[in-house]
């Protein structure tokens, strides 16, 4: 949520996104994952290619405080992503609306003993999803021109070729109609996505049997509520981002221990590096490399030549073709064997 590279927002959201396909199938609402695993990948693809829009209009410049006032400059990438900002977060008819949708209502009408606190969860991530979706685009496309403020180029923004917006016009559509294959009888659907994948799931007839058992009433009410979340989020994002654009800095002034932990991103890569990677580096440096690698593979294969060497050393100094020194290699092995025969006994002993 104060993210200011408009792709680690959306790599963040993906994250998200992700979390509720692991909660839909936490609580057995496999077909639900997989729902919103389809709309999903309408509406992330044509955010992150459009995010590549924006960037490849402002000459590779990724930082949201340098941005604004895009709507006008590229209005085909304004509108395309609008699409996709308005599907992630769950805003009817839009195709995430469908999808996070059901999750939540399977999710709060599970068995699971902790159905009602994963569904605030799920509630309260919308909320979040909508407000750093909008403030994405609130900072992207509205307000003043900042990029001229940073660089004086006023002339580069440029809308992309065709070439790009090509993909991101068919995504855009998906991203609205795709979720259509899944409205539910509540809202006067069929749910066919769910009833094609009944037959893979064991878990379909018992889905429809928790909707016949409940009513279409819950189910309403549950839709309403996450509606409401959404356009909260949106609002809230409408005045901290357009209305009143420094109320977000001044928020974040007056909580800055909060703001710092949330911007460093709870520092889990600083404890990650500092505790997991940095003892691993050492271990594989320290005793891998060295002792391992260099000591025992390197050092065994260097052990080995040198004994070779040296017995090959032995083997010259033995055949040298000098016939006195094969009379004395002679002698001396005879020598070894007579003393072997005459001190043996008296030492170990006879039977």
């Amino acid at each position: 949520m104060v993210q200011h590279d408009i792709k680690r927002v959306l790599a963040y959201s993906t994250i998200s996104q992700l979390g509720y396909m692991f909660m839909a199938c936490g609580v057995g609402a496999y077909a639900a994952g997989i729902f919103h695993l389809l709309t999903h990948a309408f509406f992330k693809a044509l955010l992150f290619l459009a995010a590549g829009s924006v960037i490849h209009a402002l000459s590779g410049e990724q930082d949201m405080r340098k941005m604004g006032g895009l709507r006008k400059r590229t209005p085909i990438t304004f509108w395309c992503m609008s699409a996709g900002v308005f599907a992630i977060a769950g805003i009817p008819p839009f195709a995430g609306f469908f999808s996070k949708d059901e999750i939540l209502y399977r999710t709060f009408t599970s068995n699971n003993p902790l159905h009602i606190v994963l569904w605030l969860v799920g509630l309260l991530t919308a909320g979040m999803t909508s407000f750093y979706m909008f403030r994405l685009w609130f900072k992207t496309f509205f307000g003043e021109p900042r990029i001229e403020q940073q660089t004086n180029a006023h002339h580069s923004v440029h809308e992309s070729s065709w070439v790009m917006l090509l993909p991101l016009a068919i995504l855009a559509i998906l991203s609205v109609v795709g979720g259509w294959i899944g409205i539910p009888a509540a809202l006067f659907g069929s749910n066919r996505i769910e009833r094609f994948l009944g037959p893979v799931f064991a878990n379909g007839a018992a889905s429809e049997a928790v909707v016949s058992t409940t009513g279409h009433g819950l189910e309403l009410a549950l839709t309403l509520v996450s509606v409401l979340v959404a356009v909260a989020g949106f609002y809230i994002a409408y005045i901290f981002y357009y209305e009143k654009p420094g109320t977000a800095a001044a928020l974040a002034e007056r909580h800055r221990p909060a703001y710092n932990l949330i911007k460093n991103k709870y520092w889990v890569d600083e404890f990650y590096s500092a505790f997991l990677i940095t003892p691993l580096l050492m271990f594989t440096r320290g005793v891998l490399e060295l002792v391992v690698d260099y000591g025992v593979v390197t050092g065994s294969g260097q052990a080995a030549g040198a004994a070779t060497r040296g017995l090959a050393w032995i083997e010259r100094k033995q055949i040298s073709g000098n016939i006195r020194s094969y009379a004395g290699w002679l002698a001396i092995g005879a020598a070894a064997v007579i003393a072997v025969m005459i001190f043996g006994n008296s030492m170990w002993g006879t039977r």
